[in-house]
């Protein structure tokens, strides 16, 4: 079926919502509320008109407002949440990987990997080595990276932790300092990490089991799976997607997670932020989905009272 696509203006959309039954504003002017949307912007703000389309005639503009308000409340919680489990998964894997190997320079052996891998750009980009320009005046604290590309050179430590052996692939013809592990996980982003933790193995020992062991795993797909999760989450976040009304990856259930699922669905955002609890190590002290659903409460419906709160537990838990 061919996409027919039909421009449409903000004014004209609000109208054709105040036809549908959706009450106006009863606070602010049309032309406030018409700016307030183009700050959101019509597509995502149809994602949130759509939870109401159902009873659109028992609530007014200022009500969808209130669920985006929440809902980049939420966005900013939970990319809180999936940062400190990124710093964690950082600390953990450099502390594994040097306790199985001395070479600093290991991620860049291509018989390190369980199959052909090749390095993304963005991991390596940081690290291209560039000419100097003596009309930037330096700073007096040199970030790590630029420390690092002015005092070392790759092609002597190559010489010495690489030698013959074939280097993993890298899409790049750019001149790149490769820097040590250390240094080269503390600048990946979340996508490059997960990437190369699910395909490094190093002297037989996976890089996935070990660290999925650090966080309470013991099948490294199913927290494979979790991390996938997590990068979506993430991902969405941090390029300001709609948290709430959307449907998430799934997750195998296990442990008391089994018994919530009775109660909540897999793909909600209610399922999602106990897995994070999960890769927090925090999930315990959840005995009932009760007190998965209070902590949420607590969390994040500050600002949402009454109907509105109704509102929004009834989409986090259900189908």
């Amino acid at each position: 079926m061919k996409y027919d696509y039909k421009r449409l203006d903000v004014a004209s959309y609000l109208q054709s919502l105040y036809v549908d039954g959706l009450k106006k504003t009863a606070t602010q002017s049309d032309a406030s509320i018409e700016e307030r949307i183009l700050d959101i912007g019509i597509f995502r703000f149809k994602g949130y008109v759509k939870a109401f389309r159902n009873n659109l005639s028992n609530y007014s503009i200022d009500d969808i407002i209130a669920i985006h308000d929440f809902d980049k409340r939420l966005s900013s919680k939970l990319f809180s949440m999936t940062s400190t489990i990124e710093i964690r998964m950082k600390a953990y894997l450099i502390e594994i990987v040097y306790a199985i190997t001395d070479n600093p320079f290991c991620y860049l052996l291509a018989k390190n990997y369980k199959e052909l891998f090749t390095l993304p750009n963005e991991s390596v980009q940081d690290w291209e080595v560039q000419q100097p320009n003596p009309k930037k005046k330096k700073e007096i604290y040199i970030h790590y990276r630029d420390y690092y590309l002015n005092t070392y050179d790759f092609h002597s430590n190559q010489a010495d932790y690489i030698k013959s052996n074939p280097m993993v692939a890298v899409n790049t013809t750019k001149n790149i300092n490769y820097p040590p592990f250390h240094y080269f996980i503390e600048n990946a982003t979340l996508g490059t990490l997960i990437n190369l933790i699910s395909k490094l193995q190093i002297d037989g020992n996976d890089i996935l089991k070990l660290l999925g062991k650090k966080f309470g795993f013991y099948s490294h797909e199913l927290f494979l799976n979790y991390l996938l999760r997590l990068k979506e989450l993430r991902n969405r976040c941090a390029h300001n997607g709609r948290i709430f009304n959307r449907n998430f990856r799934g997750l195998k259930a296990f442990g008391m997670h089994t018994t919530f699922r009775k109660t909540i669905y897999e793909h909600k955002i209610l399922d999602v932020y106990y897995s994070l609890h999960v890769l927090l190590g925090s999930a315990d002290g959840f005995k009932t989905v009760d007190d998965l659903i209070d902590l949420f409460v607590l969390d994040n419906l500050v600002g949402l009272e009454g109907e509105l709160e109704d509102f929004v537990l009834g989409f986090i838990r259900t189908r």
